[in-house]
């Protein structure tokens, strides 16, 4: 190209931040240029909106994936904390093994949900149907109580859904004796 010299101030510089908007944005090659100073406006306002846009539209995905990977984070964290602590107290290998194996093991449960929070958020009529749910395999598996009445059932459920601990799949949960 031919260097062309621009009489007047005003659009020298409008015409300088068309060529830095092209050459930041790297949408300009030169093949298609405005004409006209309103053209050359109209251009630089139309890339300004762009990447805007894209800007807003890479933020948005990456705050997605943040989100995502958020409560795999803080399992992360508090596994590190806990390595942490059995290794200031000494713990023998073996239950340390157990320790993060129970931890694990809630993870793939639960993948991070707080179960009992999630069941306090909800009013009392959900908490009962949740808790029926829950206890839906224990009632039919009991042929006395395939009959009883929805008071009977709702009461044992009630009794049953504050009982929210998990046990690893070794553990004894009882003992005889």
């Amino acid at each position: 190209g031919t260097v062309e010299m621009v009489a007047n101030t005003p659009e020298a510089y409008i015409n300088s931040l068309y060529w830095a908007y092209i050459t930041m944005i790297t949408t300009g090659f030169g093949d298609i240029v405005p004409l006209s100073i309103a053209e050359t406006v109209w251009c630089i306002f139309c890339m300004y909106v762009g990447v805007v846009i894209s800007t807003f539209a890479i933020a948005n995905l990456q705050l997605l994936v943040t989100s995502m990977d958020a409560a795999l984070a803080n399992f992360q964290r508090k596994t590190e904390r806990i390595k942490m602590y059995m290794k200031y107290r000494k713990l023998p290998s073996t239950l340390s093994s157990r320790i993060v194996s129970f931890y694990d093991y809630q993870w793939d449960l639960l993948k991070g949900a707080d179960e009992e929070q999630v069941l306090e958020e909800l009013p009392r009529s959900l908490q009962q149907q949740v808790a029926n749910f829950m206890c839906r395999d224990l009632v039919a598996s009991i042929p006395f109580l395939r009959k009883a009445n929805n008071a009977l059932l709702n009461a044992l459920a009630e009794c049953a859904e504050f009982n929210l601990s998990i046990y690893s799949p070794s553990d004894d949960i009882i003992k005889p004796g």
